[in-house]
């Protein structure tokens, strides 16, 4: 009887040191948290902040730290969403308070950076040569260079060269194509011609070079030349 109630306190033992982990993982409260804890905006944006891991009872309050660069607006029941806005030029914090009723659950901050708006933009080249498979990162210039804008990456014909949204060229066929960087501030474009080639392997083995015609050797001018004096020597023709 006692084997039988050790056992028993063993395997019980066993079985909640198993679970208590997990349980506690599940248990677990999520803390809330932003959407973005540092945010880049050119002059004119807005850009929307989000709450999340919120509760029934929770508010949200926003401040700006320089209300002359951002300003932040909640229109959202209990503050949930915020619409920080890029009034001018330069650096501010947005702090986010979440309460349940008096009680100080979190504070929140996310840091965010006002920069000009891009008024040009161009390509270092106007034509770049691929061979199938490669890539080449197409980085325009744009001003001022104090701008954070990134433009949106286009090209023609998607089956011959592809680009990615940070403008990363993949060659995919032989052929021509243009990539076309905008801003959409201001509609500007800069384009660059894309022209993917067949490796130089490819065509060095396509162009067959005629054969090298090979040498004789030391030994073989000895012998045929001995061979001609004994011609000679026995008057042979």
């Amino acid at each position: 009887m006692k084997k039988k109630t050790v056992w028993l306190l063993a395997f019980v033992f066993l079985f909640f040191s198993v679970l208590a982990p997990y349980a506690s993982a599940q248990g677990a409260v999520k803390k809330p948290k932003l959407n973005v804890k540092k945010l880049n905006m050119t002059l004119g944006n807005n850009f929307r902040l989000r709450v999340y891991n919120l509760k029934k009872k929770h508010t949200v309050t926003y401040t700006s730290s320089n209300t002359a660069v951002v300003s932040v607006n909640s229109k959202a029941a209990r503050g949930k969403t915020a619409t920080v806005n890029a009034l001018s030029t330069g650096s501010a914090t947005v702090h986010v308070t979440v309460r349940r009723g008096k009680k100080l659950i979190r504070r929140l901050k996310c840091r965010v950076q006002v920069t000009p708006v891009a008024f040009s933009i161009k390509f270092p080249k106007r034509a770049v040569r691929m061979k199938l498979s490669d890539r080449f990162h197409l980085d325009p210039i744009i001003k001022p260079n104090t701008s954070s804008e990134q433009p949106i990456f286009e090209s023609d014909n998607p089956a011959i060269a592809s680009v990615s949204a940070h403008g990363v060229v993949t060659a995919l066929s032989l052929g021509k194509t243009t990539i076309t960087a905008t801003l959409l501030s201001s509609g500007f474009t800069a384009k660059c011609t894309i022209e993917v080639r067949l490796p130089r392997q490819d065509e060095e083995e396509k162009t067959e070079k005629p054969s090298r015609t090979e040498k004789p050797s030391y030994y073989e001018m000895r012998q045929e030349k001995k061979s001609l004096d004994d011609k000679k020597k026995y008057g042979i023709s």
